[in-house]
């Protein structure tokens, strides 16, 4: 709870005040800074703090424009509570379009950091400190990794209150997922911390459609914990609870052709894709659903190798009333690349 100053990072943010700060995480081998810039907003009356980050992996970029429009409708007079934002977390990794650190490390495999290790422990340890600990809730925004498409989804940890917020979100999909060892959810989680990890779009752009499922999603949560006082329509007013996922591969290579889109619901003996010699004639092998689910997420590329994931199916677990109905307060990932659980 706030209500009066607060500090983050060594500045103190006075109450109806927001404060740009760019705290020094570690250096280059030139001895350049490298800098967290972050957006601390800190209003007028008591509550929650809640955290919003961003482009912990360096290619994905849909996060960066979502926090920045949420801080320019975010008024600090309007605020209960605190707000963190945290455009880009992998700063050096957006500069060259890589979801790695320059030393190849995965930052999001690298919490909670230190303050001696890898230039990842130490942007790690320092998001830690300064951002995850002692908020109420974090919200963390991802894409699909490379060549690869994710329809907007919001997965959490088995955490009471995580579901609720998932479902205020309003994106189509929530996916219940199981933690990665050295992810933000997961150190956040260990610090008592729900957080909601949101995946939607490509790497290296911007996706119209998944930016305002995004920032749509982002008021709603603040507005449920009564941080703010209006929120947009959800996106999705019942989200599908999904309870597992696997992806589909290739049986064998060539063309692409997919029978189904990514958010399609699919039945058992539904063609979903193609693949044909390059070739030409009928040299070709189609695959069909096994079973019912959703694809959450597919392949970008029209070409596949034998054995390369092309569709990511999600099994139903339960339709959930809208937020506006009162009765709600009563893959998993491909181990080939993982998205940003």
């Amino acid at each position: 709870m706030t209500g009066g100053p607060i500090s983050v990072a060594g500045v103190v943010v006075e109450p109806g005040e927001r404060r740009d700060l760019a705290p020094l995480a570690s250096e280059s081998y030139t001895g350049d800074r490298t800098t967290l810039p972050m957006a601390v907003i800190n209003g007028i009356e008591d509550g929650p703090r809640v955290f919003v980050t961003a482009a912990v992996h360096g290619d994905e970029l849909n996060g960066i424009e979502t926090c920045r429009r949420l801080l320019d409708a975010v008024d600090p007079l309007g605020v209960a509570g605190s707000l963190v934002v945290v455009p880009i977390v992998n700063v050096l990794g957006v500069q060259f379009g890589s979801r790695y650190l320059p030393d190849r490390r995965d930052l999001n495999r690298s919490f909670p950091g230190s303050h001696s290790g890898s230039m990842a422990a130490r942007i790690a340890r320092l998001l830690t400190e300064e951002v995850i600990t002692g908020s109420d809730a974090g919200i963390d925004l991802h894409t699909a990794a490379n060549h690869r498409t994710n329809v907007p989804q919001v997965r959490i940890a088995e955490d009471p209150r995580a579901l609720p917020l998932a479902t205020t979100f309003g994106a189509p999909f929530v996916m219940r997922a199981k933690l990665r060892p050295g992810s933000l959810r997961a150190v956040a989680l260990e610090q008592d911390v729900p957080v909601l990890t949101y995946e939607g779009g490509q790497p290296l752009r911007f996706d119209a459609d998944a930016i305002d499922v995004a920032l749509r999603g982002i008021q709603r949560v603040l507005a449920r914990m009564e941080m703010i006082d209006h929120a947009p329509e959800p996106a999705a007013a019942e989200p599908m609870v999904l309870d597992a996922s696997r992806w589909l591969r290739a049986a064998r290579g060539g063309v692409l052709e997919l029978h189904v889109e990514p958010g399609d619901r699919v039945q058992a003996g539904q063609p979903l894709w193609t693949t044909s010699s390059p070739m030409g004639g009928a040299e070709r092998a189609s695959i069909d659903a096994e079973e019912e689910g959703y694809v959450i997420g597919a392949t970008t590329l029209p070409l596949v190798q034998p054995g390369q994931a092309v569709l990511h199916v999600a099994l139903p677990g339960e339709h959930l009333p809208s937020e506006d109905d009162p009765t709600e307060e009563e893959d998993e990932d491909d181990p080939d690349m993982t998205e940003g659980t």
